[in-house]
């Protein structure tokens, strides 16, 4: 069994922003199955490791070179929380710029005369 390769592979998939149906998808597994891989209670096959590390587009070294330091750290949930909020602002501030189009437009349309 490969060291902490759960931690490493839930981090990798968080900094990435990807759900675990998303990778158990690509890797043709069930989510519970990829589930189990990242928790620890079940290994990974070196053929999955291989998937994995192609559709990070990284190699399987790197994969082991997921430093424990940052782990333990919670850099890659926290990156996550950030670019989720991120996400939030750039949604609340379109649907604001939608807003604002919508109500110019309404001004500019001529009034109908009865």
């Amino acid at each position: 069994m490969i060291e902490n390769i759960g931690e490493k592979l839930k981090a990798l998939r968080l900094t990435h922003c990807l759900s675990q149906k998303t990778i158990a998808d690509q890797l043709e597994i069930s989510v519970p199955a990829y589930s189990k891989i990242e928790t620890g209670l079940t290994d990974i096959y070196f053929s999955k490791l291989l998937q994995i590390a192609d559709i990070y587009g990284i190699s399987i070294i790197d994969i082991l070179r997921i430093g424990e330091k940052d782990l333990k750290d919670g850099q890659y949930p926290q990156m996550k929380k950030q670019l989720d909020e991120l996400t939030e602002l750039y949604n609340t501030q379109q649907k604001r710029i939608i807003d604002l189009y919508e109500t110019i437009r309404k001004q500019k349309q001529p009034s109908s005369k009865i």
